[in-house]
């Protein structure tokens, strides 16, 4: 049997929320293995000064246990 697991994380970028999206999964992929989906939730940005400065995602990101951490032998299924 396959089980997923969702974690949900903040990012933001200078430049548009799919970058911040990108970044988010970037980063998470250094540690976490097997990730399937990410789906935004909020789309925030900060005005400075009449301009936007930043572009913040709030997002959940799915990924596949591996068998082992099914299994109950630890919390997350990364490693790498």
């Amino acid at each position: 049997m396959s089980m997923v697991k969702v974690i949900e994380l903040s990012s933001e970028s200078q430049e548009s929320w799919e970058d911040a999206t990108r970044q988010a999964v970037e980063r998470a992929s250094r540690t976490i293995r097997n990730i399937r989906s990410v789906w935004v939730k909020e789309f925030e940005a900060v005005v400075d000064g009449n301009n936007v400065s930043q572009f913040r995602v709030n997002l959940k990101i799915s990924f596949l246990l591996d068998e082992a951490q099914s299994m109950g032998s630890g919390e997350f299924g990364g490693g790498g």
